[in-house]
């Protein structure tokens, strides 16, 4: 990293080249660390409901642990949520929330106490429908860089708005292939609909697994049962069997 704010480019161009979100997810852990010792991040995107996690990696265990909490229940008492609600619509937001800021006393437990977190530092970016919210935990060896940090959020926010526009249009994808599937295969089940369309979008069986909240034996197992039903022996073979 350099002095006066500025991201190594070649740091930069990683994160920006990552298609993969557990890639980008260590690449952007790595250049945090690098520039002031951040030891966990936690990035999402939210709207009116539930965040979405985007990236999550530390040098921790248990951040799935932290992060699933996070979007499931502690959320709704996080006080970034003024600095997000405050911001107007295209526009960033900054904000410092210290350990002993948290109120609730199983958000602050689980996500500051029991990895030794003294502060998370965020970035965000609000749009009109929703916002990309970037989280770094530090334990408050040294104060960190600002000005760094905010260069990478940004350069993270550009990656990760990216990376949901991807997203979002493979799912569209996906569900006009599970919706052509209903059709013209009734004796799928859902579930060999939803894992045989994210087969033929390019999806691994693991990235599958993540998707879906299943283990990889069995979105295996399903996809097999798929392949029998449409008479083939693997993924490439059942465009043509879709399209028949």
């Amino acid at each position: 990293m350099t002095s006066a704010g500025l991201i190594d480019p070649n740091r930069a161009v990683a994160l920006l080249e990552a298609r993969d979100a557990g890639v980008f997810s260590e690449r952007l852990l790595d250049a945090a660390h690098s520039a002031s010792g951040i030891a966990e991040l936690f990035a999402y995107r939210i709207g009116d409901g539930a965040p979405e996690t985007l990236a999550s990696s530390s040098d921790l265990g248990d951040v799935a642990e932290r992060a699933g909490a996070y979007a499931r229940r502690f959320h709704r008492s996080d006080p970034a949520v003024i600095a997000r609600m405050n911001a107007q619509p295209d526009t960033g937001f900054m904000c410092r929330i210290p350990a002993e800021s948290i109120e609730l006393g199983a958000y602050r437990k689980l996500c500051f106490e029991q990895p030794r977190f003294s502060e998370k530092i965020c970035f965000g970016w609000r749009a009109p429908q929703h916002s990309l919210v970037v989280t770094f935990y530090h334990r408050h060896q040294h104060e960190p860089d600002l000005a760094q940090l905010g260069a990478l959020a940004q350069i993270a926010i550009t990656a990760l708005t990216r990376l949901t526009q991807q997203r979002d249009e493979e799912q569209s994808l996906v569900q006009q292939v599970e919706a052509r599937l209903a059709a013209s295969h009734p004796r799928l089940s859902l579930r060999e609909r939803q894992i045989s369309a994210r087969s033929l979008a390019g999806h691994t069986a693991r990235q599958i697994a993540g998707e879906l909240g299943l283990g990889h034996g069995t979105v295996l197992t399903y996809r097999q049962r798929s392949y029998q039903k449409l008479g083939v022996s693997k993924s490439s073979d059942m465009l043509a069997a879709i399209m028949s």
